[in-house]
């Protein structure tokens, strides 16, 4: 579609194409399909949608609203503030408390309340939910490499097909008793408007539902809550994700239902991702769009194979920070061992990049170590190495791996950048930062021999009076491990750590 914005209203108008999923040929279907917008759309958004108008030709131009033979037709809309959905609240922190839950509770009443019936519930059969999900690997199969690795692929497949032979009898029974819904099928964040000034149901709209094609609105209403709470995780809201998942099976009822949700917020994460990615082939698109489409694509993937795949098995991003002898690398090498981690050590990445490799270390030939933040470990250096250390774990995710990151990080400018790296991606980050007494540091660095790592005790004392203090983003993501104790009670503190992630059984 086109949309025209004019002051207080927008106007939308569909293009002339067939597309296989939808037919707007010709000007009868593009007034049908103008009707079937308005009429489905009313159900959540009553005070939007005022109407269809015609498109005419006149001796001054072209006119919406005007006399004589329509040309087009177009949807007619009460033009909406793009900072009051849900998706740009998330971003700004402006989300009225309490928010997800009465976006919940108003979409199982929608559900309950929508239309049911034999011709409906055919489109929610096993058969046909199968077949849509198929679709997704079917249609993505060209986008391997870039938008997706092919382990990811594979991987996100597997377990959508075990999957469904899990739930195969859930999905027919709730069709055989008429459980789907004429649904809304297209519930983005960017969809739902809220207006916490108004009175309920004013203070909120749910816009633009499918109106093209039968089978991708009438579902399981699980299949269309699945929408909005893999949104909410998608925009690293997982917390609100879970609270609007929450309040609406409380609202619906629907205890069964909840066995399903893992296929269904799968399955519209690789419905994004393969959308997103189809952007990145097209050539009218610009460059910025097209690399952000690209971004989208690989987090929309990540997002589907974390749905499915088991808690010790989900891709993600944990920093193992904390200063110098504090038992980082040693707690690295525990989860690498025993936790299906990859690692990334600094220490290792600083002396394996261009110029440091050729360069002595700062204890070769038995010299005095560095000062602080000087030769290899020089601001500039140090920016290297970190960007280095982005850009592999980065490639390891890609790959659909969990990775450890084994840096001091000192600095909160590093922590923000992997923790928004993280985000960019989909996949949920967690900072472990390791303590000891200053003793047991002490006696840890003295007894170093042959480690990667230069630091001794003057340069524990510098960076621990320059250590910067996590600020609200990453103090949520924060988790002290205390790396006093043996081995296994430190492994046994970091594992039920992730476990609070969902990233650990």
């Amino acid at each position: 579609s086109a949309v025209f914005l004019a002051g207080p209203y927008a106007y939308k108008i569909k293009k002339p194409v067939a597309l296989g999923f939808l037919d707007f040929g010709t000007l009868a279907k593009r007034r049908h399909f103008c009707e079937e917008e308005v009429r489905l759309n009313r159900r959540l958004a009553p005070d939007v949608y005022l109407g269809v108008v015609p498109v005419t030709t006149t001796e001054h131009g072209v006119r919406v609203e005007g006399q004589g033979e329509a040309v087009e037709w177009a949807v007619k809309m009460n033009r909406l503030s793009d900072d009051t959905t849900l998706q740009s609240r998330i971003r700004h922190g402006d989300l009225p408390s309490g928010a997800v839950e009465a976006l919940a509770q108003r979409v199982a009443s929608f559900h309950a309340g929508a239309d049911a019936g034999e011709h409906i519930a055919a489109f929610g059969r096993f058969a046909v939910v199968a077949r849509n999900a198929r679709e997704n690997f079917e249609q993505s199969a060209s986008q391997v490499g870039t938008t997706l690795s092919r382990a990811v692929f594979e991987r996100v497949r597997s377990l959508t097909e075990a999957e469904l032979a899990r739930h195969q009898h859930l999905i027919e029974g709730r069709a055989n008793r008429g459980v789907p819904r004429d649904t809304h099928g297209d519930l983005r964040l960017g969809h739902v408007y809220l207006f916490p000034e108004r009175e309920p149901p004013d203070d909120l709209a749910v816009v633009d539902c499918i109106e093209f094609n039968e089978r991708f609105r009438f579902a399981d209403p699980v299949a269309d809550m699945a929408f909005l709470a893999m949104g909410l995780a998608f925009h690293g809201r997982r917390d609100l994700a879970g609270a609007f998942t929450e309040a609406y099976f409380r609202a619906s009822g629907d205890r069964e239902g909840r066995a399903l949700l893992p296929l269904y917020t799968a399955y519209r994460a690789a419905v994004r991702g393969k959308v997103e990615g189809f952007k990145v082939s097209r050539g009218e698109i610009p460059g910025a769009e097209r690399a952000l489409a690209l971004a989208k694509a690989r987090a929309y993937w990540l997002l589907a194979l974390a749905e499915l795949d088991r808690p010790d098995r989900k891709p993600c991003l944990v920093l193992v920070g904390g200063l110098p002898g504090t038992g980082k690398s040693t707690l690295a090498r525990l989860l690498a061992a025993r936790a299906g981690f990859r690692v990334v050590r600094s220490d290792v990445v600083r002396k394996e990049l261009p110029q440091a490799a050729r360069e002595a270390t700062p204890h070769d030939g038995g010299g005095m170590p560095a000062a602080f933040e000087e030769g290899l470990y020089a601001p500039d250096r140090t920016e290297r190495t970190y960007s280095e250390c982005l850009h592999r774990a980065e490639a390891l995710l890609f790959e659909g791996e969990r990775v450890v990151v084994d840096a001091s990080f000192r600095g909160e400018k590093y922590r923000v950048r992997f923790l928004e790296a993280a985000a960019r991606l989909g996949v949920t980050a967690v900072f472990l930062l390791c303590e000891a007494e200053p003793d047991v540091v002490r006696a840890r660095l003295r007894g170093r021999r042959d480690d990667p790592s230069d630091a001794d005790w003057s340069v524990y004392l510098e960076a621990a009076a320059r250590w910067e203090r996590p600020c609200r983003q990453t103090s949520e993501v924060v988790r002290v491990i205390s790396t006093g104790a043996d081995e296994g009670q430190v492994l046994a503190q970091a594992v039920a750590a992730l476990r609070g992630f969902g990233l650990s059984r």
